[in-house]
């Protein structure tokens, strides 16, 4: 049987945030780790890139790259 365990509570820079490394992996990867429970609910993922985005902005970009880049539908 496999034992799941969440990890400590860490800040996640990820620089390039809009970037294609990005939106093609990293994101979908944090989306299926956080739908697993295994992200510490104290974690906090900062997005760093060149341009300005505000939060909504970042979250339509965050949205339509996991509807693109994964196979599943996504959970609100």
């Amino acid at each position: 049987m496999a034992v799941t365990q969440t990890a400590q509570a860490c800040d996640l820079v990820i620089f390039g945030a809009k970037g294609d490394l990005a939106r093609r992996k990293l994101l979908p990867s944090l989306y299926q780790l956080e739908k697993a429970g295994q992200l510490n609910p104290d974690t906090r993922i900062i997005g760093v890139g060149r341009a300005d985005w505000d939060k909504a902005a970042y979250t339509k970009v965050v949205r339509e790259a996991l509807e693109t880049f994964m196979k599943e539908t996504i959970d609100e």
